[in-house]
């Protein structure tokens, strides 16, 4: 039986904190693995979302029934909730598969999901083939219109290939692909028309002028399917014992238009009381096909629009540093130790083609523990 409690928190200059507290536990019998996790975070933004929202804007919104709580505007609250139970097998030869499912749940949003991934070691447990499918389910809501109901529906699968190269080098080789049907915009984004212009108030809300329309714009409109792929490759290379790199590169595509690029490196060290981890990852993607910094004509001339930044022109930067103190030594072979550990990670977010915000800072930082009785 191993367990993990943790606790962490979110802070970005997008005025967003979001706190979060995770229980796990597991347990073994026979050749399978039972597994459980609870999280629950608790959210509070006056982001750029929130503030250009034409709804939002007006009111705090909170997760109590009415979902209102007074006029001063441009602030959210909210929490979600999540479970997960798992069963997994090995055999202990080269054969495993795990299943698993999950809900989880917000004010304005509930999502079911299960999945099943495996693998088989080959020659000589040189060799793996990997293999997993997902499913999920989503319902999406509104805190501001009752009437608002929606849903979503996800398949994911992957496939890949890790082959051990040397006693010290070993590849991986991982293809995911997924499809999404159904509601992908936001009930809360609206988007404005023309060569608008912008002014911040005492409270921090955002006045939109000079729009074709009206200045609280439209709901975005983005296509109900979705396909992506992405292909990764990974290498792990031990310099000596208690030392090794890892290092990642991926590229992704998708029927939106969006183009990425993801490449990462994380040195590890452990001693027999101490382990820890740095490293850095690089983002990069193009905006969707259909993204405009501003639409200059009448909503008439356009399929499809929006103002999710986050289908703009993107830059990322992810710097993380993880600490563990061994508190405890395994009393058995292959048993886990007692860890305390803490991970901090910084990121910076650039958006060279969203005009509201064209950069974003971040910090996150955790504090766990993880045990065996």
């Amino acid at each position: 039986m191993t367990g993990a409690l943790r606790t962490s928190i979110y802070a970005d200059g997008d005025q967003t904190i979001v706190f979060r507290a995770l229980a796990a536990i597991a347990g073994g019998i026979g050749h399978w693995i039972l597994s459980g996790t609870a999280t629950a975070d608790v959210i509070s933004s006056a982001s750029i979302d929130v503030r250009s929202s034409a709804d939002l804007s007006k009111v705090d919104v909170t997760t109590s029934a009415s979902g209102r709580t007074s006029t001063s505007g441009g602030k959210m609250t909210d929490r979600r909730l999540s479970v997960t139970g798992g069963a997994g097998w090995n055999d202990g030869r080269g054969h495993a598969f795990n299943l698993s499912t999950s809900f989880a749940n917000e004010q304005d949003y509930n999502s079911i999901s299960g999945g099943w991934n495996g693998s088989i070691d080959l020659f000589g447990r040189v060799t793996t083939l990997l293999g997993g499918l997902t499913f999920t389910q989503n319902w999406i809501g509104s805190v501001l219109d009752r009437t608002f109901a929606r849903q979503m529906y996800a398949i994911g699968w992957a496939a890949g290939v890790a082959q051990v190269l040397t006693q010290s080098d070993a590849l991986r080789l991982r293809y995911d692909g997924a499809v999404a049907n159904g509601y992908q915009g936001s009930p809360y984004r609206t988007v404005r028309f023309g060569d608008w212009t912008t002014t911040v108030g005492s409270n921090q809300r955002i006045t939109f002028a000079n729009t074709i329309g009206s200045t609280d714009g439209l709901a975005e409109t983005v296509p109900e399917l979705r396909v992506r792929h992405a292909v990764g490759l990974e290498w792990v290379h031990s310099f000596l014992e208690g030392v090794a790199l890892h290092t990642e590169a991926r590229l992704g595509s998708d029927s939106w238009g969006v183009q990425s690029v993801t490449a990462g490196a994380e040195l590890r060290m452990a001693t027999g009381n101490w382990r820890l981890r740095v490293g850095y990852r690089f983002y990069a993607q193009s905006g969707a096909d259909f993204y405009e910094p501003k639409y200059l004509l009448a909503s008439t001339s356009y399929a499809y629009y929006t103002s999710d930044k986050e289908l703009s022109r993107e830059l990322g930067h992810v710097a993380t540093v993880g600490i563990s103190r061994v508190l405890r030594q395994p009393r058995r072979a292959g048993a886990v130790p007692m860890l305390l550990d803490v991970t901090g990670t910084f990121l910076r977010y650039d958006y060279p083609d969203f005009v509201l915000l064209h950069s974003r800072a971040s910090g996150f930082v955790e504090l766990g523990v993880t045990w065996e009785p």
